[in-house]
């Protein structure tokens, strides 16, 4: 193999620079500021994308917390609400209550009176009919006249 004879080393080596030198200021000595200015661009892009990341998501947890506070307060309000419905119905169920109470009560009395009126009733027209019975009962066993008066007098008695 003639590339490890060290007598062409020399050569070799020659021969290797000049290509070095050339491919160098050939191609990268101009290529590499562009390329240094596309990873300068590149750095400042994702730099950039990665501030305005962080600003979204600064802006999203502030968005979030007051949607959570907009909620926890929508929810206190609602209980709020549901408690003084609840509250408002229970009154409105007392009142009602007592006004029933009222009136089962007025209806008591009133069937109370009713009915000691047609107690009453019922002892006059009793009263009436016994005196009537006890006069024709004397009168048919007896033969004795009695008078309606004598007889209401003698029950009064009793």
């Amino acid at each position: 193999m003639p590339q490890f004879d060290p007598a062409s080393f020399v050569s070799q080596l020659f021969w290797f620079g000049v290509f070095f030198a050339l491919l160098y200021f050939a191609v990268v000595r101009p290529t590499l500021p562009k390329v240094g200015k596309v990873i300068d661009a590149r750095e400042t892009q994702v730099s950039g994308d990665l501030d305005r990341a962080e600003a979204a998501k600064g802006q999203a947890d502030a968005i979030r917390t007051a949607y959570d506070d907009g909620m926890r307060q929508a929810r206190d309000a609602a209980q709020a609400a549901v408690a003084a419905a609840r509250d408002a119905a229970a009154t409105a169920a007392d009142a009602r209550l007592k006004q029933l109470a009222i009136r089962l009560d007025a209806d008591a009395d009133a069937a109370a009176a009713s009915l000691e009126l047609a107690r009453a009733s019922a002892r006059a027209g009793l009263e009436d009919i016994v005196t009537e019975l006890t006069t024709q009962a004397v009168a048919k066993l007896a033969g004795i006249e009695v008078s309606a008066a004598d007889v209401s007098a003698a029950l009064a008695q009793r």
